[in-house]
């Protein structure tokens, strides 16, 4: 007897827990979770910053379309710095921190 595998596949899940929401509404978890990066252990650190990536992302999505060329590629390349940080062994609190205050004013401005 063969069992056959279900053909439907689930969908992947959205990039963060509150995905489609306004811009300034991802922005507004921003700085808070910013002073838990000073706290944080290095574990915690990783964690924190993943959250921070995954609502940044999701803020800059919802503001794409409206946004200049320049500060559309602007904001892409310090999220992808952001995410290399993100994954090194030590990464920067600091480094990461400047890189999302630089995207939320950049986000803010729209």
């Amino acid at each position: 007897m063969m069992i056959q595998a279900p053909t439907h596949r689930k969908a992947p899940p959205p990039i963060s827990g509150v995905p489609f929401l306004p811009t300034h509404l991802h922005l507004d978890v921003i700085t808070p979770m910013l002073g838990d990066l000073e706290t944080a252990t290095s574990g915690g650190r990783r964690y924190v910053m993943d959250k921070l990536l995954a609502q940044l992302g999701e803020a800059a999505s919802t503001a794409e379309p409206g946004l200049p060329d320049l500060r559309r590629r602007t904001i892409r390349s310090t999220l992808a710095l952001l995410a290399r940080e993100a994954e090194r062994l030590l990464p920067d609190a600091d480094a990461f921190a400047r890189g999302a205050r630089l995207i939320t004013s950049e986000l803010t401005r729209v």
